[in-house]
């Protein structure tokens, strides 16, 4: 296991920080059976995360996706694909309690739909952008509040659009049903967040990633250093898998839809 150190070095080298931060799918499956069996490990595990494990982590080995809400654009639905043809069980886990903003990429795309149309004439294809949130109205409320432009709860709407998408033997759960925030700061969170997924679960995500970008100032000075922490107090790092490929991790088509859900846009 490479040894955190210069955060500065890390983010400076793509190799060096995809070392360090993530597992191959084919070794965290072996590794999510091997540590769920490991007495010592589930125990300090437990200790140090203080808090009740969701019986559905108990029960299932679980692919996990953390999104403050999820909605089925192409990431979460490749998601969703690629967890069942490995034999684990989906589960998104929400945040309905966090603001709302068009400054975050994922965010915005809740309020601005991606949808993919077909190819054009010029076997070029287009993204029509269909608003259905006032940014204006609703920028720093939590997510919980927001509205459609017709009055249909954001929440209640990013569910009722995977309906209409051909997904099954997926889950929700709702982050607050097994941690609650206080005024602590964000590595707080991700050091329990990180305890949970060394042994039961697989965290699948892409964290930004680059020397230059403004976004991944929170990879340097969340996200690296709860590793760390995380790796002081068991001897693993979390089971943290991307979704490939991972030169791509900020294009847009991952927030894509397809025009199936124009069936419920009102």
């Amino acid at each position: 296991m490479i040894k955190i150190g210069d955060y500065e070095k890390i983010m400076s080298d793509r190799n060096l920080f995809n070392q360090i931060v993530y597992t191959s799918l084919s070794d965290a499956l072996d590794l999510l059976e091997k540590r769920r069996e490991d007495p010592v490990l589930v125990a300090t595990i437990n200790k140090h995360l203080n808090v009740k494990i969701p019986q559905i982590f108990k029960d299932k080995k679980c692919a996990i996706m953390a999104r403050q809400l999820a909605t089925p654009n192409y990431e979460n639905r490749t998601f969703i694909s690629i967890a069942q043809k490995n034999g684990l069980d989906p589960v998104f886990i929400e945040y309905f309690n966090d603001k709302f903003t068009s400054n975050n990429k994922y965010k915005h795309s809740l309020g601005q739909l991606n949808i993919k149309n077909d190819i054009s004439k010029n076997n070029n294809e287009t993204v029509e952008k269909i608003k259905i949130v006032d940014f204006s109205k609703y920028d720093g409320k939590k997510l919980k509040d927001v509205k459609t432009l017709w009055g249909e709860p954001l929440v209640d709407f990013h569910k009722n659009l995977f309906k209409l998408y051909d997904l099954d033997n997926f889950s929700f759960f709702n982050e607050l049903d097994w941690y609650k925030k206080n005024n602590e700061k964000p590595i707080d969170f991700y050091v329990k967040f990180f305890l949970l997924v060394s042994c039961y679960g697989i965290l699948f995500e892409n964290f930004l990633w680059s020397k230059d970008n403004s976004e991944s100032k929170f990879t340097k000075e969340v996200i690296l250093p709860a590793i760390e922490i995380v790796e002081n107090i068991t001897g693993v790092k979390p089971i943290i898998v991307p979704i490939d490929p991972l030169d791509t991790e900020t294009d847009s088509f991952w927030y894509e839809h397809l025009p199936v859900v124009k069936e419920v846009i009102k």
